[in-house]
């Protein structure tokens, strides 16, 4: 083989070669891109949830209070009753 068409199957190699390095960094730009944009995507719906739980939380936390208040409520009910019920039948 000639020395001239050695070059030129050097060139051609390296004009392949130029070209797949061209499309690797550009799917690799495309890649970050689509990386950035899932993240910000991703820390939008992190916030989104963060707030609809704190929003669970504040709702189950007054429930909780309800409830207890109304336990309460009835312990000092059912107390009452118990002290009238003695009081109508005592007990010898």
């Amino acid at each position: 083989m000639s020395l001239e068409a050695r070059v030129e199957k050097l060139e051609s190699h390296f004009d392949s070669l130029d070209s797949a390095v061209r499309n690797l960094i550009k799917i690799t730009g495309d890649t970050h891109q689509e990386i950035l944009a899932t993240r910000q995507e991703m820390r939008t719906r992190f916030a989104q949830q963060d707030r609809e739980l704190a929003g669970v939380k504040a709702d189950v936390s007054a429930l909780a209070e309800a409830m207890l208040a109304g336990f309460k409520r009835t312990d000092e009910k059912i107390d009452r009753l118990e002290l009238l019920i003695r009081q109508r039948f005592p007990i010898s």
